[in-house]
């Protein structure tokens, strides 16, 4: 399955009718909305940048931001910015209601599922990923490092980075549950990732996830996938801190 096929079929993981590529990208940036990666008063990033990051073409973002305009929720004026208008995404975003449920919970409770679910989806990745996928990983890091002065954008481009990986499992329930968990402080993460070094750190550690993607090592994918989730943990608690 190429990459483009793989993002039709996963607009919602749990087996909802497909739906188009434009759709997929509206729903991608209220869920970026929805998890606190933009906020109101935020610039978009620019159309070949979101083009990069979500591997769609430019004309697709376009799309996508004409309709999220129409309901408010970005402002688009001529020779400035796509900004963020409002934070109401309502039902646009996937699994809104359960985003706000997970803030509920604590930190460390947060961090101890992440590592029990992620090392179970991880193991399963790393056994059944395609080609296809491995490419977009690898399409996917050059894309964050070219948004390593850009917090909101590498942010944009590791959400999509872990959740393709959550979704190779092929357990759409775990790849639901992983993705719900990564959610968990993304307004927080923005501030994390402001830190100079910050985003180098990440990116260092998804090549190594990728490493033991792309030599179907599961001890390896899993290990690097903790040591990951665990720098999360860690700075994310200092800064709570």
């Amino acid at each position: 399955m190429d990459v483009r096929a793989m993002l039709e079929e996963v607009a919602t993981l749990g087996g909802a009718p497909k739906k188009s590529m434009k759709d997929f990208v509206v729903q991608k940036i209220a869920t970026f909305i929805a998890t606190g990666i933009l906020k109101a008063g935020d610039p978009l990033p620019s159309e070949r940048e979101l083009a990069a990051a979500l591997s769609v073409s430019r004309e697709t973002v376009r799309g996508a931001i004409l309709i999220l305009s129409t309901h408010g929720i970005l402002s688009v004026a001529q020779g400035t910015r796509t900004v963020v208008a409002s934070e109401d995404v309502g039902e646009l975003a996937v699994q809104a209601a359960r985003y706000r449920d997970i803030a509920a919970y604590s930190l460390d409770n947060v961090h101890e599922a992440r590592l029990l679910i992620e090392a179970q989806v991880v193991r399963a990745a790393a056994v059944k990923m395609e080609e296809a996928t491995l490419d977009y990983l690898r399409k996917s890091i050059a894309a964050q490092e070219a948004a390593c002065d850009d917090p909101v954008r590498f942010l944009i481009c590791d959400r999509e980075f872990h959740t393709a990986i959550y979704r190779s499992s092929g357990n759409a329930v775990l790849a639901d549950m992983a993705a719900d968990l990564y959610s968990y402080l993304l307004s927080h993460r923005r501030r994390v990732v402001s830190q100079p070094g910050t985003i180098a750190t990440s990116i260092a550690d998804h090549r190594l996830i990728l490493a033991g993607l792309e030599t179907r090592d599961p001890d390896a994918a899993c290990a690097a996938f903790a040591i990951h989730e665990t720098r999360i943990y860690t700075t994310t608690k200092l800064l709570l801190a």
